[in-house]
C-alpha cells in the first residue's frame, strides 16, 4: 500500500564467539619441574632410594611372574603305548591344595590328583611389602626432588621419613623371613614322590609310575635374596636419614659449642 514504510532490508544476525575453555595453568607445574633438585639423587640418601626401588620391584616381580610344573609317568602294562603322562603346573600365590587334575588313568579309571599345603597368605605378605614399598619410594622421591624446601625446612619431614624406613626395614624381615619358611614348606610339598605317596589310588603296584621331571625353585630362592638385600639396603639407609633429623643436627651443634676455644700458648 502506499503511504507505507516498506521493510528495510535486515543485516545478517552476528555470531557471538563461544570462549574458548582456559586451558589448564600450566606455568606453575614447569616452573616446579624446571626448580627440581636432582643434586640429592647423588646424596647417600637419594641414591639409595634408586637402588631400594630398583632391588624392590625385582623382589616381588620375581615372585608374582613365577611358575613351574612336575610331571610323572603311569605305567599301563595292558597298553604298553599307551602309559600316561601326568603333569601339573604351580604358580603365585601357591595355594597347592586348589590344584585338583582330573586323570584319566589306566584302564579308563578317573582319579583326582589331590596335593596339600596352601602357602599363599606368606607369598601375598612379601609381595604386599615390596608393593607398599615401592610407592613409598616414589613419594619420597618427589617429596626429595620436587618439594625439598619442606624436606629442608620441616624438622617432622625427616623424622617421619626415618621412622618409615625403620617400618620397611621390620616389614622386610618378617616378609623375607615368612616366605623363606614357605618356600621350603613348598619345595617339600611339591616333591614328586611325595605327592605320589599322598595318591596311592593312581599310582597302583599293577601301574607303578616313574619321575619325570621335578618342579624348579630356583627363581623364588633369588626372590629371598632379593628380600634380604631390601632388608640391608632399608637398614644402612637408616644412618643418611638420621643426619638429616634434628636430632642429630641438635648433638652436631651442642658438640661444637662445646668444644673449647684454642688458647695460644704464651
Amino acid at each position: 500500500m502506499e503511504g507505507q514504510p516498506q521493510d528495510e532490508p535486515q543485516p545478517p544476525p552476528v555470531y557471538m564467539e563461544q570462549p574458548k575453555p582456559a586451558l589448564p595453568n600450566l606455568q606453575g607445574i614447569q616452573q616446579l619441574i624446571a626448580g627440581m633438585n636432582t643434586r640429592v639423587l647423588k646424596e647417600p640418601r637419594g641414591f639409595m632410594k634408586i637402588l631400594q626401588f630398583v632391588f624392590g620391584i625385582s623382589a616381588f616381580a620375581t615372585t608374582t611372574s613365577f611358575s613351574t610344573e612336575f610331571s610323572f609317568r603311569i605305567f599301563c602294562p595292558a597298553h604298553d603305548n599307551n602309559n600316561i603322562t601326568v603333569s601339573a603346573g604351580i604358580a603365585y600365590p601357591f595355594q597347592v591344595d586348589t590344584i585338583r587334575p582330573v586323570l584319566n588313568i589306566c584302564e579308563g579309571n578317573i582319579k583326582t590328583l589331590m596335593m596339600r599345603g596352601d602357602f599363599s597368605s606368606d607369598s601375598r605378605f612379601f609381595v604386599a611389602v615390596g608393593v607398599l614399598a615401592f610407592f613409598y619410594i616414589i613419594a619420597a622421591l618427589v617429596l626429595y626432588c620436587l618439594f625439598y624446601t619442606i624436606y629442608e625446612n620441616n624438622p617432622l619431614a625427616p623424622l617421619a621419613d626415618f621412622a618409615a624406613h625403620v617400618f620397611f626395614a621390620i616389614m622386610w624381615l618378617a616378609g623375607s623371613s615368612a616366605w623363606a619358611n614357605s618356600l621350603t614348606a613348598l619345595r617339600q610339598a611339591t616333591e614328586v614322590s611325595v605327592i605320589m605317596k599322598e595318591n596311592p589310588e593312581i599310582c597302583l603296584p599293577t601301574y607303578p609310575c616313574d619321575v619325570l621331571s621335578e618342579p624348579n625353585y630356583a627363581k623364588l630362592v633369588i626372590s629371598i635374596i632379593l628380600g634380604f638385600l631390601n632388608l640391608f639396603l632399608w637398614g644402612s639407609n637408616l644412618w643418611f636419614l638420621y643426619k638429616e633429623t634434628q636430632f642429630f643436627k641438635a648433638k652436631t651443634m651442642n658438640t661444637d659449642n662445646a668444644a673449647p676455644n684454642s688458647v695460644p700458648v704464651p
